[in-house]
């Protein structure tokens, strides 16, 4: 599955480590830690490499940590793609024989560089320091990495050989509602492109084209169904892929994989998928196009995965290396007789593979690449065994200030705040008392180590973090206790709306799917949200389960006011606030700009108006409206890049998030399966 760039987001950004969760950890972990954090999220492998050295001088007599200091200097190396990989490993063999279990993962990494006089062993190398033009697929012959533009229909295309970027310009028609897709798939031969879009009636479609836009065509349009394309056939007969109904923004948790023919449309059902859309990672047809393998996630605690296996034609499946772990397929080798794919089994995310003859597993899976990572976005493999995946990382952070609201005069000029994971964090929002924000930190794509709810102490800095049992959370607000979260979350195998225990991490299922921007009003039992495919703020008796339409909405943006009598929201370019009763709407203002970020004042006297969607490097622009109507303030805040704001109940103190550029670089690991 490929999706949007902006999903693979991980945020990332210098910072030094130094938290509370550490503060009674012997000196030497709290080195290692910050070591490896230098390494895996801020990418500064020689200042991780310092750092690895430092820890194995200063405390020679702690074995175990510097054992795995010294591992580690070898897999920096590694990733650097110099030869002192291989001789970091060999001084953990030979100074650290106590350590036998980092001492095997030395010699497993040994054995993957192959022999010293080997100018064919296993390399990682760094391609691309800029590749945000770079497209999504490797093609079947390991030439191009070639993606769609989804802006204009373009199909990037970046020549391996030469490291030239190119664009294969659309001559077809591009609409809107082709904009929308998120999932593609190029035929083996490198010829065409199927993805999914929507017609001009938002009814889903799967079609198909050539890479210029030429000859394109529709496969499968129904109403009330979404297909996505994963993989085609190496005969170009068919595309597999993924249908799934809904109704009204809502999953109705009826997927299929499925082939679909390239000549008339037809559909052959392979097999149900109980998991969500979200936990169905990857699905491709073997080189010789007799089997079919896939992977999705299921429910659990921790989550299990696992990889399947079966003929074209949906018979005869079987698990592949079968683990209580969380399993996910990466894809083929090139000569179809090995699966590749991505597990946590040895409690990190490695790469491993295992040998596949008749559509069986043969022997036991074999580790390729020791920490490889969740997140990291995996292009393909090229028929010489090349490995090529890209990386993004993310700027930006907190920051916090104070202003006088009345006058709309800063007070105190705005200050970087450091948090335990750098980058923008989102959803900011203060708990009712003032005494905590709430956000998400390291906003991502849906998976294990993402979009962490954190709460941090106004008082002392302290942040602490939530761990509920959710593949993902978002769109995230305080109970009017101030005891409880309200969010939207996806488990393994359903969303909805969920009250989260803020001490606890417990959380409570209150509706189902397709309902958006959920609050709680201070009653505790009416809900209040955006209800997906009609557009409207809703409201929802949890005791009853009597629900009922309050007003049409044009976005996600609206709040509830702090008595919980009314909503603000938006119509085009124009605020109004109307009773959760219902009733006329009141217009506060108009025009100011295209699309806001609405906010209540905690006295219920304001709100907070922050015009969005601008240019990045437009500054920010906030107003300060009268809630019973008057002329909005305009706040003396210039700041580019804003993307969330929130004022403290004091209605002085206020922080925002800013993010900055995303980095994407691309890179291969050259000779990537043992000989």
């Amino acid at each position: 599955m490929k999706h949007k760039r902006s999903l693979f987001l991980v945020a990332l950004m210098a910072v030094i480590i130094i938290v509370s969760g550490f503060q009674d950890s012997p000196q030497y972990k709290i080195l290692f830690e910050k070591a490896k954090f230098t390494m895996e999220t801020k990418g500064d492998l020689n200042g991780a490499i310092n750092l690895f050295n430092d820890i194995i001088k200063k405390y020679p007599k702690e074995r175990e940590y510097a054992a795995k200091s010294q591992l580690y200097i070898g897999l920096c190396y590694e990733k650097l793609g110099v030869a002192e990989a291989r001789k970091a490993y060999e001084r953990v063999v030979r100074d650290y024989t106590d350590q036998s279990d980092i001492v095997a993962q030395a010699k497993v990494r040994l054995a993957v560089l192959g022999s010293p006089g080997d100018k064919k062993g296993f390399i990682t190398r760094r391609v691309l320091t800029d590749a945000s033009d770079v497209g999504e697929i490797l093609t079947a012959d390991g030439k191009y990495i070639r993606g769609l533009d989804w802006e204009t229909g373009d199909v990037s295309q970046f020549e391996i050989a030469s490291g030239q970027t190119s664009k294969i310009a659309n001559k077809g028609t591009w609409s809107d509602t082709d904009k929308d897709g998120m999932w593609q798939a190029l035929s083996s031969d490198g010829k065409q492109i199927a993805y999914n879009s929507n017609t001009k009636d938002w009814i889903p479609r799967l079609q198909i084209r050539n890479l210029d836009g030429s000859e394109v065509r529709t496969l499968y349009c129904e109403k009330d169904y979404y297909v996505y394309p994963y993989d085609w056939s190496p005969d170009a007969g068919y595309i597999l892929a993924l249908r799934g109904e809904y109704s009204q923004g809502i999953e109705l948790k009826k997927d299929e994989l499925i082939l679909v023919s390239t000549k008339d449309g037809s559909v052959s059902v392979l097999r149900n998928i109980p998991s969500q859309i979200f936990m169905f990672e990857r699905a491709d047809f073997s080189p010789d196009g007799r089997f079919v393998a896939f992977s999705f996630v299921r429910d659990g605690n921790p989550p299990h995965g696992d990889v399947f296996l079966m003929t074209s034609d949906g018979r005869n499946e079987v698990v592949i290396a079968g683990h209580p772990s969380e399993d996910r397929l990466l894809g083929w080798a090139p000569d179809g007789k090995s699966l590749v794919f991505l597990s946590d089994r040895s409690g990190t995310w490695d790469i491993w593979t295992v040998r596949i003859t008749g559509g069986k597993q043969q022997g036991e899976p074999e580790l390729l690449k020791k920490d490889f990572g969740y997140y990291s976005e995996v292009l393909g493999i090229a028929p010489d065994g090349s490995f090529y995946y890209k990386t993004n990382t993310r700027s930006g952070g907190l920051y916090s200030g104070a202003i006088e609201l009345e006058s709309g005069k800063v007070l105190v000029s705005p200050s970087l705040v450091t948090t335990r994971y750098t980058g923008p964090p989102y959803n900011l929002t203060w708990s009712p008392d003032g005494k905590y924000l709430l956000y998400l930190s390291r906003r991502g794509s849906i998976g294990p180590g993402n979009n962490l709810l954190t709460i941090r102490s106004e008082a002392t800095g302290e942040e602490r973090f939530l761990s509920p049992h959710l593949r993902f959370v978002n769109q995230i607000s305080w109970a009017p206790d101030g005891r409880s979260i309200i969010a939207i979350g996806i488990t393994e195998t359903e969303n909805g709306i969920y009250r989260i225990n803020a001490e606890t991490s417990a959380i409570t299922k209150l509706t189902e799917g397709g309902r958006y921007a959920p609050r709680l009003c201070p009653d505790g039992k009416t809900l209040i949200f955006m209800k997906g495919g009609v557009m409207a703020i809703t409201k929802l008796n949890l005791d009853t389960g009597e629900e009922s339409e309050v007003v049409k909405n044009s976005t996600l943006s609206y709040d509830l006011s702090p008595d919980g009598r009314e909503v603000v929201f938006q119509t085009d370019s124009t605020v109004k606030i109307i009773s959760l009763n219902g009733g006329e709407p009141k217009e506060l203002i108009c025009g100011l700009a295209k699309y806001y970020g609405l906010k209540w004042t905690n006295d219920g006297r304001y709100i907070i108006a922050r015009a969005v969607f601008n240019e990045t490097s437009e500054n920010s622009k906030i107003w300060r409206v009268p809630a019973q109507g008057g002329t909005p303030l305009k706040l003396d805040l210039s700041v580019p890049n804003v993307i969330f704001f929130a004022l403290h109940p004091d209605n002085s103190r206020f922080v925002f998030s800013v993010t900055g550029e995303t980095k994407s670089e691309l890179w291969v690991m050259e000779n990537f399966f043992p000989k």
